[in-house]
């Protein structure tokens, strides 16, 4: 169980007209608002709806069914989060329409719509920001308190300033002027009298001693930094891309490749260069490498 609490909203009242096209519309009517992060309810109506079922035994969104014709929004709910940096949607719809054989209802998770009237209210909590997460438990893109889960990518870009701060405290000892003090109050009226000479060397060792640290190459130090190659995704290997969702890499020539829907089947191609794309995790059990295609700003 995992409790959140949010303690400053703002109710968002949002009407999509006919011809807009979910979640696409939306989003953008959030993102002009502001709203990072809240909850979704609606009514209304659309003149055509794809809903999606997930299915626990396989962890993934069965074939899409697509609702053509006029049909009502009898319920309609959903979160608002970030997921890798940008505003994402995840509704659930129960749909009313008129068959052959009378009144039919279905239900699923609503990928995509064309609306024909829609009335929402979003929830938007402003102290509360949320992020959208893999959960390698269910399958499932859950909600997590986005400072949960932002420590781990912050944590190695704090690292290198502390040992690049370390080589430059050593420095200063190195250049210590002390030694030519301890040769200032050298009184050498009373050291005359035994052995004259004998004064003059010493000052001069400390000299040598304060040349040999700083002789030492410490500017070779910063040349460790190394960046590493991209690894781009491969045929076989499986993404979540922004959009689309879970998919498989069925071609790629290292510019464009080419996913096949989980949920669906369907056959998308995008181009490479306007994607980020994240480290890839691997599946210890089948070797399988998984990628998280985001947007390019």
């Amino acid at each position: 169980m995992n409790v959140l609490e949010a303690r400053r909203a703002r109710h968002l009242i949002i009407r999509l007209d006919r011809g807009e096209e979910l979640p696409a519309a939306l989003v953008r009517a959030l993102d002009e608002a502001e709203a990072r992060a809240g909850w979704i309810e609606g009514i209304g109506s659309l003149e055509k709806a794809e809903i999606a079922l997930f299915d626990q035994a396989s962890r993934a969104y069965a074939k899409t069914r697509v609702l053509e014709g006029p049909c009502d929004v009898v319920a309609l709910s959903g979160s608002v989060a970030l997921q890798q940096g940008e505003t994402s949607l995840r509704l659930s719809a129960t749909l009313a329409r008129e068959s052959g054989v009378g009144l039919q209802l279905a239900a699923g998770e609503l990928v995509w719509a064309r609306v024909y009237g829609l009335e929402l209210r979003v929830t938007a909590f402003d102290d509360l920001p949320l992020a959208r997460t893999f959960d390698d438990r269910t399958g499932l893109m859950q909600l997590v308190a986005q400072s949960t889960a932002i420590p781990a990518s912050e944590t190695p870009r704090l690292a290198p300033p502390a040992q690049t701060a370390e080589p430059a405290r050593a420095a200063p000892p190195a250049q210590a002027a002390e030694p030519p003090r301890a040769a200032a109050p050298p009184p050498a009226a009373e050291p005359p009298r035994g052995a004259p000479p004998a004064p003059a060397p010493e000052p001069a060792r400390p000299a040598a001693s304060v040349a040999e640290p700083v002789a030492v190459p410490l500017p070779q130090r910063p040349v460790r930094p190394r960046q590493e190659e991209e690894i781009y995704p491969e045929v076989g290997d499986s993404v979540t891309h922004f959009h689309f969702g879970e998919c498989t890499v069925i071609s790629s020539d290292g510019e464009r490749i080419r996913l096949r829907q989980e949920r669906d089947g369907r056959v998308r191609e995008v181009s490479l260069t306007m994607l980020r794309i994240e480290p890839p995790t691997v599946d210890p059990a089948t070797s399988r490498k998984h990628f998280r295609l985001a947007r390019k700003n």
